[in-house]
């Protein structure tokens, strides 16, 4: 895979997986959780509910927010967001990544944006699609060993819309690597259609360096 061919299908090979909260039966069970939670997101905003199913709705999310509470773990043991194993890292802050294909140079996969983040007329959300590129290239900027490292700055150009429901197809690669700084793009195609790209540098961490 070269970095002058972007478009080309990197071959699948495993990512460095970090999986707080136990083994694959773990992931299996958080995985549903979590997709049942942006299932319930995507309803819950394309919904007009009652007042009374309303209240009761809050009623049952106060029980379980109760429930979850006394098993708060320090960060580094928390399993939202840093299961690898699971569709999405096991997050609903942004939508949900599908990798079909990658290696350290280059990421191949797929997205939906779901009714949770729509900005109007069945468009994603402007903020929502840069938060999406710092998934995607964020990720692959610490793949294949890498050190980690922090966004320093991300252009996100908007080409077209980007509608709600369809799959769409995602790119990321890696432009140059210089030093601790490490230069990638991506692209959100529906179809044929570029809806949108960016470019992403991002810089290694220094030893000890939050």
């Amino acid at each position: 895979m070269s970095p002058s061919d972007p478009l080309a299908t990197p071959t699948p090979v495993p990512w460095r997986t970090r999986a707080p909260g136990g083994g694959a039966d773990y992931g299996r069970a958080y995985g549903r959780m979590i997709g049942s939670l942006r299932t319930f997101l995507d309803t819950l905003a394309a919904a007009a509910p009652d007042a009374g199913s309303a209240m009761e709705l809050a009623d049952g999310l106060d029980r379980w927010t109760a429930m979850l509470e006394p098993m708060a773990v320090p960060e580094r043991e928390r399993p939202y967001g840093r299961r690898n194993d699971v569709v999405g890292r096991g997050q609903v802050t942004s939508p949900a990544l599908t990798v079909d294909a990658g290696d350290e140079m280059a990421i191949v996969g797929r997205v939906r944006f779901g009714d949770y983040f729509l900005g109007g007329n069945m468009a994603a959300h402007g903020g929502t699609i840069p938060l999406f590129f710092d998934e995607l290239l964020g990720r692959l900027a610490q793949s294949g060993g890498r050190t980690p490292c922090r966004t320093a700055y991300l252009h996100t150009d908007f080409r077209s819309i980007t509608p709600i429901g369809p799959e769409l197809t995602v790119r990321g690669w890696v432009v140059e690597e210089v030093g601790r700084k490490r230069v990638l793009r991506g692209t959100i195609h529906h179809g044929d259609v570029l809806c949108a790209e960016a470019e992403g540098l991002f810089v290694e961490l220094k030893p000890g360096q939050p």
